[in-house]
């Protein structure tokens, strides 16, 4: 559905990014970013989640899938002869082809249980996907971002009105048996695990949602974890960022 452009230009930076404004509403809205410098990064920032998004819920079939279908399709009879034409030595084969058909219709009922979970995990994804592009297009889209450590970059985004954050990251290296865990914290101290973030070979984080809870949380942190994460953080924070709204 088409944002209506609104009369705070500032506000459309996130639904700009991900193409969500109507032509004549993105010319609109160019015009005001050849002049904001602070909309340029904002939708710099946005563009490059969003790229992250893609590139981190990008997923292929198990591989060889195809070939094995093929193969038990190559090897299965599609009919068996009438059993009360056949010699009696043939008649005794049937029994075996309907051993050789009990065995293909296995394997069809375990390729079609892999394809429903399959299913199952592309419905999930997209779902995330959706709430996380709402997050980047909300109008009070918070866009933060920091370099913790050289050759790591870290974003933030943060809309109130949707109660949910999206975290990301670039140039962490995958830690062997361990993670890193994002964290929510608060001003009393106390935390809450947000979830472990997930990093490809190049170092890209696939971006975390995460809901808030508005008026406790107040930013987030990253530590690392053992493999699979804790409970509670057992080492000292390696980042952290407010949330502003």
């Amino acid at each position: 559905m088409r944002r209506p452009l609104s009369q705070d230009q500032h506000t459309l930076a996130g639904a700009y990014a991900l193409h969500s404004l109507a032509p004549s509403e993105a010319v609109r809205f160019e015009d005001h970013l050849a002049g904001c410098d602070s909309c340029r990064q904002e939708v710099r920032g946005f563009s490059e989640t969003a790229a992250r998004l893609a590139a981190a819920t990008a997923r292929t079939p198990p591989e060889g899938l195809r070939e094995r279908v093929l193969a038990d399709v190559a090897r299965t009879r599609q009919l068996a002869p009438a059993p009360e034409r056949l010699p009696e030595p043939r008649r005794r084969w049937g029994w075996g082809f309907g051993l050789v058909l009990a065995a293909c219709l296995a394997v069809v009922v375990a390729l079609g249980a892999v394809a429903v979970d399959q299913v199952r995990q592309v419905r999930e994804l997209r779902e995330n996907e959706q709430r996380i592009a709402a997050v980047l297009s909300a109008p009070d889209a918070a866009y933060t971002t920091a370099e913790p450590m050289e050759g790591v970059t870290v974003s933030l985004v943060y809309s109130e009105s949707e109660g949910r954050l999206v975290f990301s990251s670039n140039g962490l290296a995958d830690p062997e048996d361990e993670d890193y865990q994002l964290w929510l914290t608060r001003d009393d101290g106390s935390v809450t695990s947000a979830g472990v973030l997930s990093i490809d070979a190049s170092g890209v984080a696939e971006p975390l949602l995460a809901g808030v809870d508005e008026g406790r949380d107040s930013g987030v942190a990253v530590t690392l974890e053992p493999e699979g994460g804790s409970e509670q953080p057992t080492s000292d924070p390696l980042m952290a960022l407010p949330l502003e709204s």
